[in-house]
């Protein structure tokens, strides 16, 4: 299966210096954070998030926000970056740096929605939610927020977040959640750590500091590489395979046109679909992970919503889909992600068709290292000047490049609880970039299926029959496993 964003790979621990550097003070965003903050738009908000739906409470008090931000001050040291805010370089000469923000407050960043008494319907949850993934994170600010909705009107606690990506990807996500959640319901509020902001160093200073580590760095290399001459030139050969065909696959062949791609405005909406084990295990008859079968139905789905409005597709969709690069016990900041594309198969007539297809080629990367690949073509990216890093990134990022994302990350194992109220629903907002109107979530929960569409309302009003979609191709990949 492929490795996801919440997904770590084995190998070195997260002791290793490029983990360590997710977790200092005043460091530089890497190539790929820096591209997120580039992406960035009125019309291209590039946050990560969630919408999530709790248990009512029983037999103890309901969640108020007073309480979150409680559990969350006693956690605080446990995710010091939650603490940083961006510290542009003079003149955009470089990458920006996380600093800690002296004037840190909780209550700006764990907020209520609604009065803890009202009892909010279902479509006004969902017309909250639209609203607050609609407006971008303030950069003056650490980049994160979660926002509760303490009473629907079943009883139910609802709850939305959202997180810069240049601060994390899926797995560094999972990180800030941890501050309200918990894997057991009767978890305890810890008292909070006494903090204090690390003193903020001046830029010259900084790039004195950045060019003498770069330069021991330069040396230490160095140094391996006159020991290792055989093996530093093999490896300077498979690097350099690696990072053109990368290219070849990921830049220089383009996406088919599809009315997916279309300009987009600011406006935003999250719809879902929820399917059980059992749908899920009668569709995983024929074969394949769990994985498999969802990026299956996605094909599906997909195909009859361009069906529907007169397109006739004749060739596989271009999918970006990430996987992750991070390594066993490496929870730090930052991107550590690669980006590859798959074709999805919505030129296929039958469902089953489209599940083999799917297997293939997912078989297929399993032993390739394309992965590696692109990761190396996004580290060459930052060895571009940083006036052309902007036009780099958005030129990675268009229409030409990829039709939508397709992205797929599990849950901690087991439930996971809100002062007591287990998580019952939750869909993952993966950021749409400018001409992709469409990016689509899987997360794997309690071995559940949480698919959340997220879209621009206005370019892509039909995005609301996508759940129906994905549950009739979920349905008939259940049937054609019982026929076969």
């Amino acid at each position: 299966m492929l490795r996801t964003p919440s997904q770590p790979r084995p190998g070195r621990s997260g002791a290793d210096g490029a983990s360590a550097s997710g977790t200092v003070h005043g460091r530089r965003l890497s190539p790929l954070d820096g591209s997120f903050l580039r992406l960035e738009s009125p019309h291209s908000h590039m946050h990560v998030g969630f919408s999530a739906v709790f248990a009512a409470p029983s037999g103890r008090a309901r969640p108020s926000v007073e309480a979150l931000r409680e559990r969350a001050a006693g956690r605080l040291h446990e995710v010091p970056w939650c603490r940083w805010r961006l510290d542009p370089a003079p003149l955009g000469l470089s990458e920006p740096r996380w600093v800690d923000d002296v004037r840190f407050d909780l209550t700006a960043h764990i907020v209520a929605l609604t009065p803890p008494d009202d009892r909010v319907s279902y479509a006004s949850f969902e017309a909250l939610r639209s609203t607050v993934l609609s407006a971008p994170l303030d950069r003056a600010r650490p980049l994160w927020q979660i926002f509760l909705v303490p009473q629907l009107e079943d009883g139910r606690v609802g709850m939305i977040g959202k997180i810069h990506h240049a601060l994390v990807d899926g797995l560094a996500a999972l990180q800030i959640v941890s501050l309200i959640l918990d894997a057991e319901s009767d978890a305890a509020s810890q008292p909070p750590l006494a903090w204090q902001p690390h003193e903020r160093l001046g830029w010259p200073l900084d790039t004195v500091s950045r060019t003498f580590a770069d330069a021991i760095g330069a040396l230490q290399a160095a140094a391996t590489a006159a020991a290792h001459p055989p093996m530093s030139v093999a490896n300077a050969a498979r690097a350099a395979k690696q990072l053109l065909g990368a290219a070849a696959e990921e830049v220089l062949s383009p996406a088919p046109p599809s009315a997916l791609n279309r300009p987009i405005g600011a406006r935003r909406t999250l719809v879902g679909y929820h399917a059980g084990r059992d749908e899920l295990r009668a569709a995983r008859r024929a074969g394949g992970t769990l994985n498999d079968v969802g990026l299956a139905a996605v094909a599906g789905a997909v195909r009859a919503l361009l069906q529907h409005d007169g397109e006739r597709p004749t060739q596989p969709l271009k999918a970006m889909v990430p996987v992750s690069m991070r390594r066993l016990g490496d929870t730090a900041a930052g991107n550590q992600i690669s980006m590859i594309t798959i074709a999805l198969p919505v030129h296929l007539g039958s469902a089953s068709e489209r599940l083999r297809w799917v297997r293939e080629q997912t078989g297929r990367l399993k032993q390739q290292d394309r992965p590696d690949g692109t990761h190396k073509l996004y580290q060459a990216a930052g060895l571009l000047p940083a006036p052309l890093r902007s036009p780099a990134a958005k030129a990675m990022a268009t229409a030409r490049q990829f039709n939508l994302t397709v992205s797929q990350s599990p849950a901690p194992r087991g439930s996971l609880f809100l002062l007591g109220c287990e998580l019952e629903e939750v869909y993952s907002v993966v950021p749409i970039t400018a001409g992709h109107p469409l990016a689509i979530g899987m997360v794997r929960y309690r071995q559940e299926l949480f698919f959340g569409c997220y879209a621009d309302p206005d370019a892509l009003p039909q995005v609301h029959r996508l759940p129906a979609l994905i549950e009739a191709e979920l349905r008939e990949l259940g049937r054609a496993a019982t026929r076969a």
